[in-house]
């Protein structure tokens, strides 16, 4: 049984426990559930076990939502949402003790053919398309091959809950990807193609839609063992695959490409102190590319690999 699964159930019974086994469930209001959380807070739960409680009654494909859409609970507002979030200062903790990202010589040491070689060649595509997507490990292990697709020319990735066994952390991860050009140098396009012509309809079926701890669960620990041989020398971190995301983040703030840009490619909901300048979805095209005199996009990226050498390693037969 998926552990989120498990999970969720676990959320409902401490909600149904609280509030009593004859509730009705249409008579749930918004108060009832803001007792509840503050509750769980006096108990001794902490912020993030809050929000996750939140996410799985009050979210996208939560308790709630599903109640609203069969009808058992009158539509409109989600009585479970908006009642946790982060402070100020426990935003900056989370930064502090949360993944680190890799510096350019980490990058460098990850990704050279000498070692990379070591892992699957599966694994080795899931572990670029997080560097150069900055996807969630989830998010790349519930990948089909009709996700790879053209938008206004040009080759991209979508991250969708339309597929059977897909699902996203918040309806802002719903977005597409351009792929970028080192992608498309390393023979991307053409794996994805052989994996059509084998009738392959997900991307990775190493990532199991039923595995205990998510669909990212493989790609986690296959790029895991990895990194523990490549980085047993490296300075005590908290590092793992959502590392290259945090990696792709920085190195675009770095490059000047502007919040909403950035939100948009990684699926981030910006902070309420930015200010959102822009109140449309860019194209794949301005996403790549950039937009004119204002910001550069995922196109500026260069970790300086060595593709040749990746490309042989990369197009090798299994």
């Amino acid at each position: 049984m998926p552990k989120t699964w498990t999970i969720k159930r676990t959320a409902i019974e401490l909600l149904t426990s609280f509030l009593g086994e004859k509730t009705k469930l249409h008579t749930i209001t918004r108060s009832d559930l803001a007792r509840w959380y503050q509750d769980m807070r006096e108990k001794g739960a902490s912020t993030p076990t809050l929000t996750n409680k939140q996410s799985y009654i009050g979210g996208k494909g939560g308790f709630f939502e599903w109640a609203q859409a069969s009808d058992h609970y009158p539509r409109g507002d989600n009585p479970a949402s908006g009642h946790v979030s982060y402070s100020t200062r426990e935003k900056r903790a989370r930064r502090k003790f949360g993944f680190k990202a890799y510096d350019a010589h980490q990058v460098q040491a990850l990704f050279a053919p000498a070692a990379f070689e070591a892992l699957p060649l599966a694994a080795r595509w899931a572990s670029l398309i997080g560097l150069y997507t900055g996807a969630r490990a989830s998010e790349v292990g519930q990948l089909l091959t009709a996700d790879v697709v053209e938008e206004g020319g040009i080759p991209c990735i979508q991250i969708s809950d339309e597929g059977e066994h897909q699902k996203v952390k918040t309806d802002v991860s719903l977005r597409t990807v351009p792929i970028h050009p080192d992608l498309l140098a390393l023979g991307f396009l053409g794996w994805v193609e052989q994996a059509r012509a084998k009738g392959q309809e997900r991307l990775f079926p190493a990532a199991k839609a039923d595995a205990k701890n998510g669909q990212g669960n493989w790609i986690s620990k296959a790029f895991s063992r990895h990194l523990a041989e490549v980085g047993k020398n490296w300075p005590k971190a908290k590092r793992g695959f959502h590392s290259l995301r945090k990696t792709l983040i920085q190195e675009l703030q770095g490059a000047g490409v502007v919040s909403e840009l950035r939100a948009q490619l990684v699926g981030h909901e910006l902070d309420d102190e930015h200010h959102v300048t822009y109140s449309r979805d860019f194209t794949a095209s301005e996403k790549l590319d950039g937009l004119r005199g204002v910001s550069p996009g995922l196109s500026v990226l260069n970790y300086e690999l060595s593709l040749d050498s990746l490309s042989a390693l990369m197009n090798q037969t299994t």
